[in-house]
């Protein structure tokens, strides 16, 4: 299975642009090529889901190279605190507020 995902992965990105993002028929999951350094290449994966309206949720994503960095990546969002500080912001920024602003009468 794994050599079947490479040889994709290979016919996939031979003559991309280095920074191009290539999508994967997984949502929000794309592969990015790097520049060549010291003649080798690194081939990234990025993570960036699409919000309610289709669009990716950030300009640029989360990169991985490998599935160290995967692990540790959600280690640290399963942390139920990280919730807390999150929710804490949304509070602080207002983000949930469900008042209406009203019309000015002029």
């Amino acid at each position: 299975m794994a050599n079947e995902i490479e040889e994709k992965i290979k016919k996939a990105l031979n003559g991309v642009k280095a920074w191009q993002r290539v999508p994967t028929s997984l949502n929000g999951i794309f592969l990015v090529k790097t520049p060549a350094k010291s003649g080798k290449e690194t081939i990234l994966v990025e993570i960036n889901p699409n919000n309610e309206r289709g669009n990716l949720m950030k300009r640029r994503g989360l990169f991985l190279k490998n599935t160290m960095e995967l692990e540790k990546f959600i280690y640290i969002l399963n942390n139920e605190k990280l919730m807390d500080v999150l929710r804490a912001l949304e509070n602080l920024s207002g983000v949930n507020e469900d008042k209406k602003i009203e019309t000015i009468d002029i």
